[in-house]
């Protein structure tokens, strides 16, 4: 009797014991189901990472409007009542810190990611061909070559609706409705065919959207000012822009959009830094941020919208052009065939308007890298030298320049640099103006207004740099960036 007792004992211990085990083996399916690694990412990526402040948000740059063109706008005989609007209701920086070099592609990158050119990828408007100890003819355009997160990125793994109009670097990006531009391109034209030859076709997305599109553009007015007849294509382009943006934000509601203007650098770069021409061109892209604005309110999108209107650099105005591929070329480094072409090199230059990087072939050459230097070094420091600066490989790796760069050169007040490897070592110019220059000189120094939706009346950021945009962007949507280098203007936004 005691032996069956125990067994009956045993049985009952066995069945609760299995019993327990189905229902412990029922509980973890069940937790691996609703934590499963898709559920989880799924979870992760739709659910904000912050508290969203706005739900719209509009990013205009405005290429090489310096930050003493808004500050001061009266004592340059500005007429801009949209962007100071904008800056009296919203919060401005007394200036913002580039990038190195002071490029447009290299910039924008930087905007749009929260991080330096050497961790991004885009170090100059084109690639350097180390094979041929040249420039590429081709730019940079396409956003993988983009190596860090960026905001539409961002916002697309938060479900966000997404558009960019005319923005570098957003050819064959994840953006749901987009109309990248060519790089640097002029219109020949105002017809149908001249729009279409500036918009990177293959990219557009979706494929009608120019299509649909390119009615509006041809029946809104246009009138090119007549004193800025050399820039008109420019200016068409900007206004196409403008208008192909207006249209989405009434007929699409993007949650990010993001705009380019570039006739004002265009202008500065042909006429000067505050030349008249210059200043009708700021005037015009005035009159076209008020036609964004009043898409939005017809949109009624003004109450849940935020808007950044910041520029990539500003410029200096130039009078000659420094070669230092012709120094190097003198000193032996390089040495050049038919039509200066570059045919074999120790150390060449890349050219950026107001700065150049000096490449040695063998990164691992010391010897030719001290050379280098030390041609530079002595040129530098004769009276009226072309070289402002000779930037060593350590500050310029602390500025988030290309690290191939054994040193840079920044070029002295009045002068630029082109990548002529023959001729005089200076050289005549029909530019007005450049940048490319460091982002701690005072022209280069750029513009940040932001306005609308969680953002302080009459707030002042003491210092800011452009690797912050995307940080505070993305904050006020309610997304994290998981590369920017950049903090979040906090002092600014009203919770």
């Amino acid at each position: 009797m005691r032996r069956s007792g125990e067994n009956t004992k045993q049985t009952k211990i066995t069945k609760q014991t299995v019993k327990s085990l189905n229902f412990f083996v029922c509980f973890v399916i069940s937790v691996c189901f609703v934590f499963s690694p898709q559920q989880k990412q799924q979870k992760q990526e739709t659910k904000p990472k912050f508290e969203k402040v706005s739900s719209y948000l509009i990013v205009v740059t405005i290429s090489g409007l310096k930050a003493e063109d808004v500050n001061d706008n009266a004592a340059n005989r500005l007429r801009i009542p949209t962007l100071q609007s904008l800056r009296t209701k919203g919060a401005y920086a007394v200036s913002v810190e580039s990038v190195y070099p002071s490029l447009i592609n290299p910039a924008h990158a930087t905007i749009a990611s929260g991080a330096l050119p050497a961790d991004h990828g885009i170090t100059s408007d084109f690639p350097f061909n180390e094979q041929s100890g040249s420039q590429s003819e081709e730019p940079y355009r396409l956003a993988k070559e983009i190596k860090t997160d960026t905001i539409w990125d961002a916002a697309k793994r938060g479900g966000l609706v997404t558009a960019a109009v005319g923005y570098p670097l957003t050819a064959g990006a994840t953006i749901d409705f987009n109309l990248p531009v060519a790089f640097d391109e002029g219109l020949s034209d105002e017809t149908e065919s001249g729009i279409r030859q500036i918009i990177s076709k293959q990219f557009v997305n979706p494929p009608d959207l120019l299509d649909r599109l390119t009615p509006e553009i041809l029946n809104s007015p246009f009138a090119a000012n007549k004193k800025l007849k050399e820039i008109a294509g420019n200016q068409r382009i900007d206004h196409c822009i403008a208008v192909a943006a207006a249209n989405l934000i009434e007929k699409q509601r993007p949650n990010l959009l993001l705009i380019n203007f570039n006739s004002y650098a265009k202008s500065v770069k042909k006429y000067g830094v505050q030349s008249r021409e210059a200043i009708l061109a700021l005037e015009f892209i005035d009159d076209l941020l008020k036609k964004i604005i009043d898409s939005t309110e017809r949109a009624q999108l003004t109450n849940e919208l935020t808007i950044f209107v910041v520029t990539d650099f500003g410029s200096m105005n130039i009078e000659q052009i420094f070669n230092p591929n012709v120094v190097l070329a003198k000193k032996g480094f390089l040495t050049t065939g038919g039509e200066g072409r570059i045919t074999s090199w120790r150390a060449v230059a890349q050219t950026f308007g107001g700065s150049a990087a000096i490449f040695v072939r063998d990164r691992q050459d010391e010897k030719t890298s001290r050379e280098v230097e030390k041609v530079f070094t002595e040129l530098h420091e004769k009276p009226d030298s072309p070289i402002w600066r000779v930037v060593s490989r350590r500050e310029a790796s602390q500025l988030g320049a290309d690290p191939r760069a054994v040193l840079y050169l920044d070029a002295a007040p009045s002068y630029a640099m082109s990548s002529r490897a023959t001729g005089s070592t200076i050289s005549k110019t029909s530019d007005r103006a450049a940048h490319g220059f460091l982002p701690s000189r005072s022209e280069i120094r750029a513009t940040l207004i932001i306005s609308g939706k969680g953002i302080k009346n009459g707030a002042k950021i003491e210092y800011a740099r452009l690797i912050d945009i995307a940080p505070t962007a993305a904050r006020l949507l309610g997304l994290e960036m998981r590369t920017a280098r950049g903090r979040v203007f906090y002092e600014v936004i009203s919770q």
